[in-house]
Formats: C-alpha cells, structure tokens, sequence
C-alpha cells in the first residue's frame, strides 16, 4: 500500500521533461476511506505549521513518460514558506533506478536528504550507499544527485567496489552516471587495489 501524501505538498519536481508523480493512486484512497477511520486516512498527510508532512511516501520519477525511478521515503517534508522550497527527506530514503519501465538497475540509500526546486539537485548524507545489479557499489558520506545531468558527484570521501576488474578503489571526490558504469575517482589514495587476469584470462589465486 502507498502512503499517501497531500498532493500540492510537491507541483512539479525535477525540470522540464522530467515530472514527478506522487504516488496516490484513487483506488487506493477510497480503500483506505472504507477500510479505515478517518483520523487514520489524514494521519498519512498532515500540516505543521508551514510545513506539509507526508508519511510512507512513494514517489515515481519520469523523463518523456518513461519511469525512470521510484523513490521512497517514511517521511517527506515540504517547506512552504521556504524561499528555495525544499522538500526534506529526513529519515532515510530509497531510490530505485530503472534500465526500462520494469527492470531496476541500481539502487540507492541515505539516512537523510532534501530537495531544492530551484536547484534541481539532491542532496545526500550520512551512508550514502549506490550499487548496481552486476555488484558494483560505492560508498561516501555525502554527494549530490544532479537532476540535469542524471550523474552523482562528490567532493568528499568514496569508496568504490566493481567487479570488472576486481577492485576496491578509495578516494577524494568523484563523478558517476546513476547506474554506475561509468565512475571517475578525482583523487586516488594508495590503498586502493585491483586483481587483474593473466595473459590466459584466468584471475590469480
């Protein structure tokens, strides 16, 4: 079951061609209205003040009306009267990233991140995680998720795990595309390492 939001909390997320849906499906709704009290149906959207709160938020990402991912989060905050109106993400959020409509092919996690409309730009701290379905993963503290570009980018601390070759690479700052095929280390630290093939294609033992 998707929580449902206020659906003004967010208008239109990430520019142009990109849209985001909030995922409030109308059967959905009225099946919370008959199954449930009322207080329990508007306990998943509420008001504080200036700030929307949604509760069990599942978010659809599209470009051109093709899903591109699905985020979600167990709380989503809207700043109203914020300048840059942000959206906040403060206890964790989830990120699906699709190849196509129906095959996930990466995922993300982080304990918090926010939104700024005017930025077009994610903003990720605290176990940042990215891995892919061939086993890549990369780790940081902190990063940004350009919403233009569909790249992650970092100045801190990363640490990256591929599986072709065979390699743990750690290092200062970073670029990669969201299904991390393509990953540039700025600054590389010597404790990295890899474990190529022989010349016979065989991996040392």
């Amino acid at each position: 079951m998707y929580g449902l939001i206020n659906v003004n909390m967010i208008n239109t997320l990430f520019n142009k061609n990109t849209k985001l849906a909030v995922a409030l499906l109308s059967s959905c709704f009225f099946m919370l209205a008959c199954e449930n009290n009322v207080n329990e149906v508007q306990a998943l959207s509420t008001r504080i003040g200036g700030i929307d709160v949604g509760k069990d938020v599942s978010i659809f990402i599209s470009t051109d009306g093709k899903m591109t991912a699905k985020l979600m989060a167990p709380i989503m905050k809207k700043y109203l009267v914020d300048s840059g109106r942000m959206v906040e993400f403060p206890n964790t959020i989830k990120v699906d990233f699709y190849k196509d409509s129906l095959h996930v092919e990466s995922k993300l996690t982080a304990n918090y991140a926010n939104y700024k409309e005017q930025e077009d730009k994610v903003f990720l701290k605290d176990n940042v995680i990215v891995y892919n379905v061939l086993g890549d993963t990369l780790w940081c503290k902190e990063m940004i998720w350009d919403q233009l570009t569909n790249k992650f980018t970092t100045d801190k601390e990363v640490i990256v795990k591929q599986h072709n070759p065979i390699s743990k690479t750690y290092g200062m700052g970073f670029e990669a595309n969201q299904n991390l095929t393509d990953i540039k280390i700025f600054k590389l630290q010597s404790n990295s390492f890899a474990i190529l093939s022989d010349s016979t294609g065989n991996t040392p033992k």
